[in-house]
């Protein structure tokens, strides 16, 4: 995973969703004996996003209010 280390991310939930639907659909086409594990996947990046984890590494910025 070291491809990952320099790396920078900025996107939306929306962004984010879009991409994930379309990573589950592709990898759906190409390994439909998986679709589960994929499906579980999906919902496992979903649920790190939003976790303790992510938070205190700031890897989520809640907008502001106004």
């Amino acid at each position: 995973m070291t491809e990952l280390k320099e790396q920078v991310f900025v996107f939306t939930g929306a962004a984010f969703e879009a991409a994930l639907a379309d990573w589950v659909q592709a990898q759906i086409a190409a390994y439909p004996h998986q679709e589960e594990r994929i499906r579980i996947t999906a919902l496992a990046m979903r649920d790190f996003l939003l976790s303790d984890a992510a938070r205190r590494h700031k890897l989520l910025m809640r907008p502001e209010r106004a």
